[in-house]
């Protein structure tokens, strides 16, 4: 952004604009962890599939600023260590003293919720060639609950550079893709709470029940979307769903969507980041038909799955907007 400074009273109106100073991060990693941070604007996010707990660590960087700075200490990249648990505001220093902010954020998922994520689906964690079936999407949680899909036909099908860069899943109706774990899941339930999150494009609706996410099968926890409001829903599998916010969602756009479940009392839902509404709910996921079972889609659903995370606990207002700030800036999204 280019800036001005009186100098005359020309038909320029006074006004010289000279080139913005350098003073911006333009990578950043950390090697200990082998991960490399995302960029967006001044928002910087680290995050590691495997690591439990957050502590310090030394960070690479470049920048074409003057000087970097973090609470008044100067940071030299390779050398100067940063405890992670809270956020870090990194200030850059361009030659002329003017500043720039960044705020560098860890968010571990597997830290999340006191370590209760159980399900994590990740669309760029498949190695595989535009266009191709989906046979095995595996759940980098740490709890192994992988799905799958037998039937060739009915596989989602892996699509590169679908939002920001990042591949997703087609699920598609029209050839009943789904895929599934029907026994054997680990961890999936602990009481009726429960939070789940879709980085999704929503393509269409159609009748006949439009399921995200079942657990447990018949009477268990499922998330849907009605038919043909697109509005997102809290349901238990065979008897009802509520409502939260009663926004339908948008088509042909990614949304980060996701909801909390406080056991029998309270759901609560987001777009981005962004509290939608919260609704009385008292579903009892407890008796579920098909105990460890899961699926993802069941073949009536019309949208792209970029990334899915379930934890089998209520995640606390912090927790929800940390995941988000991961999200958001991974995947170009705006709070909306």
């Amino acid at each position: 952004m280019a800036k001005w400074v009186t100098s005359d009273y020309s038909q320029t109106c006074g006004k010289v604009y000279l080139p913005s100073i350098p003073k911006e991060i333009l990578e950043y990693s950390i090697p200990s962890l082998g991960v490399t941070g995302m960029i967006r604007g001044n928002q910087i996010v680290i995050t590691s599939e495997t690591i439990t707990s957050i502590s310090s660590y030394v960070a690479n960087f470049k920048t074409n600023g003057s000087s970097v700075t973090v609470d008044g200490t100067e940071q030299i990249s390779g050398v100067t260590s940063n405890s992670y648990a809270a956020p870090l505001k990194y200030i850059v220093t361009g030659v002329d003293g003017s500043t720039n902010e960044y705020i560098v954020q860890m968010v571990a998922p597997r830290v999340l919720g006191a370590g209760s994520l159980r399900l994590w689906f990740k669309a760029d964690q498949l190695t595989l060639n535009n266009g191709d079936g989906i046979a095995t999407w595996s759940d980098v949680s740490g709890y192994g609950n992988h799905i799958s899909q037998a039937n060739a036909i009915q596989r989602p099908v892996f699509r590169m550079n679908q939002v920001n860069g990042y591949p997703a899943a087609e699920f598609r109706s029209s050839i009943t893709s789904r895929m599934d774990l029907s026994s054997g899941a680990v961890g999936l339930y602990l009481t009726n709470s429960g939070s789940v999150f879709f980085v999704m494009r929503l393509i269409d609706t159609i009748t006949g029940g439009i399921t995200l996410l079942n657990l447990h099968g018949g009477q268990g926890r499922e998330i849907s979307i009605n038919h043909p409001i697109s509005q997102y829903l809290v349901c238990r599998n065979g008897a009802s769903c509520a409502i939260i916010s009663a926004l339908p969602i948008s088509k042909a756009e990614f949304l980060a969507v996701g909801s909390v479940q406080v056991l029998m009392t309270t759901a609560r839902e987001y777009w981005n980041g962004s509290l939608k509404g919260q609704v009385p709910v008292s579903y009892d996921y407890s008796g579920g038909s098909i105990p460890n079972s899961l699926y993802l889609g069941n073949g009536n659903l019309d949208a792209d799955l970029a990334e899915v995370l379930y934890f089998n606990t209520d995640l606390s207002e912090a927790d929800v907007q940390k995941l988000y700030f991961y999200l958001n800036t991974k995947y170009a999204l705006s709070p909306i």
